[in-house]
Formats: C-alpha cells, sequence, structure tokens
C-alpha cells in the first residue's frame, strides 16, 4: 500500500511536457502562507460517516492545523503545506479504516476514520424484475406537456435521448408531437423518422393520445422571414413538427423529423443571408440558416397556430477599440447550493464568489453592464441562474467555478484547468477563456471541454463555465484565498472574454469587408416572402 504526498516530483509523467505560454505579469500560484496554529487533525474528505467507494484507491484531505507537523497515514508519510494542509492518495485498506498520526513541537495526536460499510445482501431476496420494453400494437400520437413555451434557456425543455438512459440529444419545446411507438418504465418511446431514429422522452411529459391516422410525415411550406428590430424570425409552417438544432457561429442547422423531402434556397432579409433546404432520407428536411454575420443565440417555440418559429439574435453592437463597452454580462457565482470544500475548509462558493466579485468590478471598468447570479453567501438554485440570464436579454453568460474530483481518481494527476460549454457556438468563447486562465494558474491545461451542463445549456447567448482550481489540492485552495491571486485570476477572465469578443466583431466586420486585426492568444502576445421550393 503506497501512499501519495503532494511533494515536488512526485507526479507521474504522461508524455513531454508542453511549453509554458508567456504570462501577463505574475506567473502561477502564490506561495502557501505558513500557519502555526495548536495541532489537531481536522479531515475534511471522506466525509463523516462515507459510504465505502467501490474503488481500488483512495484520497483523503484536510488539515493537522500547523504548518509545522509531520503526518502519517496508515504508517505512510503524507506531506504537510505551511498552512497545515494535506492531500493523500492511496489504496484503499482492506479494513476500510484510514489511521492518522501527527506531530509538531513534541505534541502528538492522532485521529481514525472509518469509512461505512454497505449494507449487506439479503441472499433471500428476491432478484429485481428487469424493465421491459412494451411496444404499441398501433403508433399514438403523443404531444409534449412539459417544460416551457420557448427553447432558450436548455433546462425547461423535454429531453429526449437515443436511449433510455443517454445524452441528450433532442430539446423540445411544449406544443412538439410525437409518434410514439412504445415505453419502459418511466419513459416512452418517440419514432423520429423511418430510418429507425429513436427518442426516449420521459412519460410525464408528454401527453399520450389517440391511434395515429394519415401519413407520419408532412409537407413543408416555403418558410416565411420576419424581421425585427433585435431578431429575425424564421416562420415554418408545420404544426407541432419536432426537431433537432445544431449551431456553430456560421450557420444554424434545424433538422425536422417526419418531414417530406424538399430542396431549395430561400433569399435572406433582416439578419438572414439565406436558408438552404435539403432532405435528410425519406422524411427529414435540414434547414441551414445563415446569418449575415455571426450566430450569436436563438430561441425555438410553436406559435398559436402551432408553426414552428426559429427566432435568430441579433449580435450585440461590439467596439473594436473597447469591445467590453455596452455589453451585458450575466457573471454566475456557482453554487450554493452544493460545491466542495478545500482542506482548510474553503467552500467552493466562496471562492466562486470572491472571483466573481473581482471579475464583475473589473469588467465595469471597462465599459460592461454586468449582472450576477448572486452577490451574497445566499443560496440560488440551478435552473433559476438561466432563466435570470435569458429573461435580462444578456449578451454573455459566464459561470465562475472550481473543481473537485469523482471518487477513485488521482488528484495528483488528474487537476488543471478546463472550461465548459455544450452548444458548438459557444466552443471559441471557451478555448479563447481557458487559454488566459491557464497563463495565470500555469497548472495542466485540460482543455475546452464539451459538458452537459445546466449553465452552458441556454441558447440565446454564448455560455461557458469556467474550472479554474481544483479546491481538494492545498497549494491551489491557498490561492484561492490570495488575494492579488484572485485579482490576477479575474483579470484573466476578463482578458478572455476581451478577446471573444474581438473576433466576433473582426467576423461582424470581415462580412461588411472591412476586418480588422484579430487579438493574439497569450502565447504570441507581447415579413419577407419566401423563394419557392423544389419538392
Amino acid at each position: 500500500m503506497g501512499l501519495g504526498a503532494c511533494t515536488p516530483g512526485t507526479t507521474p509523467s504522461t508524455g513531454p511536457a508542453p511549453a509554458p505560454p508567456p504570462v501577463h505579469g505574475e506567473a502561477g500560484l502564490p506561495p502557501v502562507p505558513m500557519v502555526e496554529g495548536p495541532l489537531a487533525i481536522n479531515v475534511v474528505h471522506p466525509t463523516p460517516n462515507m459510504l465505502r467507494p467501490n474503488v481500488d484507491s483512495v484520497y483523503i484531505y484536510g488539515s493537522v492545523g500547523t504548518g509545522r507537523a509531520q503526518l502519517t497515514i496508515n504508517g505512510t508519510p503524507v506531506k504537510v503545506e505551511p498552512n497545515g494542509a494535506f492531500l493523500g492518495w492511496l489504496e484503499r485498506p482492506a479494513n476500510d479504516t484510514l489511521r492518522l498520526f501527527a506531530t509538531a513541537g513534541g505534541a502528538t495526536t492522532e485521529a481514525v476514520y472509518a469509512y461505512r460499510a454497505p449494507a449487506p445482501r439479503n441472499p433471500s431476496a428476491a432478484p429485481a424484475t428487469p424493465v421491459a420494453t412494451v411496444n404499441y400494437s398501433e403508433v399514438r400520437l403523443g404531444r409534449v406537456i412539459a417544460g416551457s413555451d420557448t427553447l432558450a434557456t436548455g433546462s425547461d425543455a423535454a429531453v429526449g435521448r437515443p436511449t433510455p438512459t443517454g445524452p441528450y440529444r433532442w430539446l423540445l419545446p411544449i406544443g412538439a408531437r410525437l409518434m410514439l411507438t412504445g415505453e419502459r418504465g418511466e419513459m416512452v418511446r418517440a419514432a423520429m423518422d423511418d430510418a429507425n431514429l429513436e427518442a426516449w422522452f420521459l412519460k410525464s411529459e408528454v401527453e399520450i393520445g389517440e391511434v395515429a391516422r394519415g401519413p407520419a410525415s408532412i409537407a413543408i411550406a416555403p418558410p416565411t422571414i420576419i424581421p425585427a428590430d433585435d431578431w429575425t424570425d424564421v416562420l415554418i409552417n408545420a404544426p407541432g413538427i419536432p426537431f433537432r438544432i445544431d449551431a456553430n457561429s456560421s450557420a444554424i442547422d434545424v433538422l425536422l423529423h417526419g418531414a417530406q423531402p424538399v430542396s431549395g434556397v430561400v433569399g435572406g432579409a433582416g439578419l438572414l443571408q439565406s436558408i438552404e433546404l435539403s432532405p435528410r432520407g425519406e422524411d427529414a428536411v435540414l434547414f441551414r440558416i445563415k446569418p449575415n454575420s455571426v450566430v450569436w443565440g436563438y430561441k425555438a417555440f410553436y406559435d398559436e397556430s402551432g408553426a414552428l418559429v426559429i427566432r435568430v439574435r441579433r449580435p450585440p453592437t461590439i467596439d473594436p477599440a473597447a469591445p467590453l463597452r455596452g455589453i451585458r454580462i450575466m457573471i454566475d457565482a456557482g453554487h450554493p447550493p452544493g460545491g466542495a470544500t478545500g482542506p482548510t475548509k474553503m467552500t467552493e462558493a466562496e471562492a466562486n464568489l470572491g472571483i466573481s466579485l473581482r471579475l464583475a468590478e473589473q469588467l465595469r471598468v471597462k465599459g460592461a453592464e454586468v449582472l450576477m447570479t448572486r452577490t451574497t453567501a445566499s443560496s440560488v438554485e440551478l435552473e433559476s441562474r438561466v432563466v435570470e440570464a435569458v429573461a435580462e436579454d444578456a449578451d454573455l453568460l459566464v459561470s465562475v467555478h472550481n473543481n473537485a474530483f469523482p471518487e477513485g481518481v488521482n488528484p495528483f494527476t488528474r487537476n488543471g484547468t478546463s472550461t465548459y460549454y455544450y452548444h458548438d457556438v459557444s466552443r471559441r468563447f471557451a478555448e479563447i477563456l481557458n487559454e488566459e486562465i491557464v497563463a495565470t494558474t500555469r497548472i495542466r491545461d485540460l482543455g475546452a471541454l464539451s459538458g452537459n451542463l445546466a449553465l452552458v445549456r441556454p441558447t440565446w447567448m454564448p455560455s461557458v463555465l469556467t474550472e479554474s482550481l481544483f479546491m481538494p489540492i492545498p497549494e491551489q485552495e491557498a490561492a484561492l484565498r490570495n488575494s492579488n491571486f484572485v485579482e490576477r485570476l479575474a483579470a484573466a477572465h476578463v482578458r478572455g472574454i476581451e478577446r471573444f469578443l474581438t473576433e466576433a466583431a473582426n467576423e461582424q466586420l470581415r462580412a461588411e469587408g472591412a476586418a480588422i486585426d484579430p487579438v493574439a492568444p497569450p502565447q504570441m502576445r507581447t415579413a419577407s416572402p419566401s423563394a419557392a421550393l423544389t419538392p
């Protein structure tokens, strides 16, 4: 049984280390300050009475009160940081017991932590009955009845999955019609086309109706383009038709299920350059909506007649000389409820708020209009945060977090900086922001990652979630207590937002034939009628 200690040179190598990028001013994490308090062992993780994890190795962290202490866990030395924090990684003990022994200046103390054993299995208990799939003898009509009448936040829609437990693939607002073919447990199955494409929805979100009559697919009329001051609507007269949307910076792809094949090009109006229609198999049609400049965001809903409306948002006006001026930015200080806790009991919610308040102040100095989901330690529910961002018509949403580990993950080899996005339209925002944060933290770059997280699912604006540091790592938790470092970390967020906005301004000007020079990354710095369609 070996115990890892947080010492230089003990992190296993995963290959040649990339050359670190040049940074802005000070670089990396600050030194951990010396703390000389009373000797006392305080285990933060595992938490009291925690069920024994089903893993081969476990991590343990907490504090011994003084940086002068020496610590062993089950007889193996573990490094104590100057502030008294420690982090260990070891094989899960056979007896599920961790024995900690600390000494400092002649004083000694010890503690015992025991995992809670799982309840023994009852050998006489009947085996669980497998959940069977029931196929309907006839296709039945279904209608989405739960969630919201508008797809905008990404959290208040009926979720469709390719399998009952699969990833999100469809987000449908109230009014979407479905052709139901079966059910399994709490899920109902819908046929999305004749190529055996299936989607599974919660029964509670779908009204199951009468047996379907008539053709499974419908004819698609030419779309109508309706410009307005702040958006342009694309109206598709196909009542309740289910859809899937994939958007990137240059186009919004709307795949209509249960649509008869059609192809053609519709001339643009308002914010749109054109709409291209092309068949996808025998009963699906792809609408490719191309804007005049960049895709910034969209909403999707059914109007009173049942027609599908795709509302394309007008990008904000960005001044290349002062890209933050006038931009409305929602800053979300992640948690509470929930969140991680560091070795000296700093909560992630506290750390996130500290960064967010400094970020908001720096953004305001540069002319941004800043909104915040919270400014105090009060708890704010997850869904209400994204609802507020959409209701306030924010141009950008940045959720500020710090990370933690699942059980069984080696904390010395798996920590680093990462930034999350969900929709491809936000990918570049995440990449730029992550580059700037890594240039400040100077720890491992985990990259810009796609993640199904509530704060990055909104469709109305580019949305990202930053994970700058890991709360359980003693040096990283200590850095989040350092006001100078927090100021630098907030400044890294500001630079990332500025770079993204400058790139967006460049794309807008390029569409007008007047591009500007892009900002280098850190390592480089010193109702309109529609055209006829062809069925």
